[in-house]
């Protein structure tokens, strides 16, 4: 219970400060867009790229953490679709994304590396870069190949590609293979960047949660709750003892995978105009039911 008092309530605290903010009038709909903004377009990337080009995701890229986290979701992704074969190609997608898709960027990467220590960051960048290529590129092909797009594949590589957090990454990979140092300026700045991304990152998910509503089926968004916070994490530790994945490791990659639903599914309904309401009651109820979940996680895998 330390654990979570110490690193899981003040950052659940900075995300209910983020909606009450925002509730009050504080935080107005473009103020909190411009927030998040900033996270996903700078403060974020500046803090992978450090991490990266300190050699992070080269330390931290294990095959058996790869095998460990995307094997048990590839079958989860593949379990919902098969189960909801009768819906719509369109929201099978969504939901396998809503079952697999953790908030690693603006809840798990501040709460997890504050509570593992410094050493997690390579993990969670190795998880976040191939979360980015499956999770933003898949659904975004399903979704444009059942709607009959054309350009449905170049429309998932664009998505892809163009993620600033993957660029971020592959930069700062590149950058600890070559032989240079950023100059002390540019160092300070990307430092000042970094520094910013948790407690911004926090706010700004309270700001958006303040937006979404509970709505639609709740059924189907609690279904997709427990899938993501039940299934995902313990098919996730399954693996990891079946693939002999270190205890370190395996802690990094069931914290993650126990993170709330991804604001990205409800983002993508959105822009496509399908399933908005189940997502948005599903990213709230999740993010509500992970603050529990976090204590009882962490009184069980520690560094």
């Amino acid at each position: 219970m330390g654990a979570f008092l110490d690193v899981a309530l003040p950052a659940f605290l900075l995300v209910f400060a983020g909606a009450a903010a925002a509730r009050a009038g504080w935080i107005d709909e473009a103020g909190g867009k411009g927030l998040n903004g900033f996270v996903y377009y700078l403060a974020m990337p500046a803090a992978l790229f450090r991490a990266a080009s300190e050699g992070a995701l080269l330390q931290g890229f294990d095959w058996r953490l790869v095998a460990a986290y995307f094997g048990p979701t590839l079958v989860l992704l593949a379990a919902v679709e098969a189960l909801g074969r009768r819906t719509p190609a369109e929201e099978r997608a969504l939901t396998g994304m809503g079952a697999c898709f953790s908030n690693n960027v603006f809840l798990g990467m501040p709460v997890i590396v504050a509570h593992m220590g410094g050493a997690a960051a390579g993990p969670m960048t190795a998880i976040i870069a191939l979360t980015t290529v499956l999770f933003i590129g898949l659904p975004v092909l399903r979704i444009e190949m059942a709607k009959g797009s054309r350009g449905a594949a170049a429309a998932a590589v664009g998505g892809v590609l163009a993620n600033p957090l993957l660029i971020a990454i592959a930069l700062g990979t590149v950058w600890a293979l070559l032989p240079w140092r950023l100059p002390g300026p540019a160092a300070v700045a990307v430092d000042l960047l970094a520094a910013a991304s948790s407690p911004a990152a926090l706010a700004g998910l309270g700001a958006a949660l303040a937006g979404y509503r509970i709505a639609g089926d709740l059924r189907d968004s609690a279904t997709l709750c427990g899938l993501k916070l039940v299934a995902h994490p313990v098919m996730v530790w399954l693996a990891a003892g079946a693939v002999g994945l270190g205890e370190f490791e395996t802690a990094v990659a069931v914290l993650a995978s126990a993170m709330p639903v991804g604001a990205n599914v409800f983002v993508l309904a959105q822009h496509y105009g399908i399933y908005e309401r189940r997502a948005s009651a599903a990213v709230v109820l999740s993010t509500l039911a992970a603050m529990p979940l976090a204590a009882l996680l962490m009184t069980v895998f520690h560094p």
